[in-house]
């Protein structure tokens, strides 16, 4: 009975590995960790899919697995792998210390906006080969990242000694050093958990984008909000390589034609429009927003300064060019 339970797993998994054949056309199945209310799945990932159908006349389907039902965001990556999903979009930092250069994106207060910095990230992927090999194991379609994380608490926090001491939730390795240099007590937790959290009382605040505290409807559940624009989450949809090679070269090329840079800033000006409105419904909300002084930001910096010759130092440990890659992406972001 238990060779035939093992034997039964085998076979499973060998047919979650491959693609399926509904219909003679070939089904992919996209997993990701968002609902299907959330603006990267409603207006970025469901039309993409949609189109690729279209456009490879119904030979390659699409099946969307949303909200974590096919693996869970800490697995997605080596979900699209091993081939248990065909397609994933995740957040690298989900996934952490895998991705060490990647991180410098998430450095804090580097960027202003998701179209910033997803403009930065190709600048440098056409130009370091080292951030392209972190990826190696899949086929990325387009990379891109939200608007950026601002601080959002229960209590008001004007200067960084209010923080000390304070629950805050955080989403990777990058936010994490971030809170800690601020003297907050880090919590890591994956975008969903964040409004149980303060709902819960297990957190005090949380490290988040403004389209995010809208999605999941944080002014619900926090009363302030501090405009720091502290880091920004890289977010990838990747293939799995063999998926993709047995693909028809016809429509690996459409693939390819709808997705790259094009559609990753698609999806960065959707997050910073969605910015926008989300101030707004958190003031609706009766949420204060408290906005920094040029003075106050500086005090900011200041506090956090460790944290990029940290990361430069960790990662010229691991035999990768941390200083260079550091330089070029300060370059790039002032392009």
């Amino acid at each position: 009975m238990k060779k035939l339970q093992i034997w039964l797993v085998f076979v499973f998994c060998l047919i979650l590995a491959f693609s399926t054949k509904v219909n003679g056309a070939t089904e992919l199945k996209l997993a990701h960790f968002v609902p299907t209310s959330h603006a990267m799945h409603a207006e970025v990932i469901e039309p993409w899919a949609k189109e690729i159908e279209k456009l490879t006349e119904g030979r390659v389907k699409i099946t969307i697995y949303p909200n974590a039902t096919l693996a869970k965001p800490s697995d997605l990556y080596d979900s699209v792998v091993t081939g248990i999903a065909e397609l994933i979009y995740t957040l690298p930092s989900y996934t952490a210390g895998k991705f060490p250069l990647t991180e410098c994106f998430e450095l804090p207060f580097m960027f202003n906006s998701a179209q910033h910095v997803t403009k930065t990230i190709y600048t440098l992927w056409d130009k370091v080969p080292e951030f392209r090999k972190e990826y190696a194991d899949t086929k990325i379609l387009w990379i891109w990242a939200g608007d950026p994380g601002q601080l959002f608490t229960k209590k008001p926090i004007r200067g960084v000694a209010d923080l000390k001491g304070l629950k805050i939730r955080v989403h990777g390795p990058s936010t994490k050093e971030l809170a800690s240099a601020l003297g907050a007590s880090p919590i890591t937790a994956p975008v969903g958990e964040q409004y149980e959290m303060l709902k819960r009382g297990v957190i005090d605040g949380v490290f988040t984008p403004w389209s995010a505290s809208m999605h999941y409807r944080l002014y619900e559940v926090i009363s302030h909000a501090t405009v720091l624009n502290a880091y920004v989450p890289v977010m990838i949809v990747a293939m799995n390589k063999q998926a993709f090679d047995k693909l028809s070269p016809k429509d690996k090329k459409i693939i390819e034609d709808t997705t790259g840079k094009k559609l990753a800033l698609k999806g960065a000006e959707i997050y910073d429009n969605i910015a926008k409105k989300s101030i707004e419904d958190h003031k609706k909300a009766n949420v204060q927003i408290h906005e920094l002084t040029r003075e106050d930001f500086e005090k900011w910096r200041n506090a956090v300064a460790p944290v990029y010759n940290s990361w430069i130092s960790k990662i010229e440990g691991k035999g990768l060019p941390g200083k260079r890659f550091y330089d070029e992406m300060v370059k790039a972001s002032r392009e």
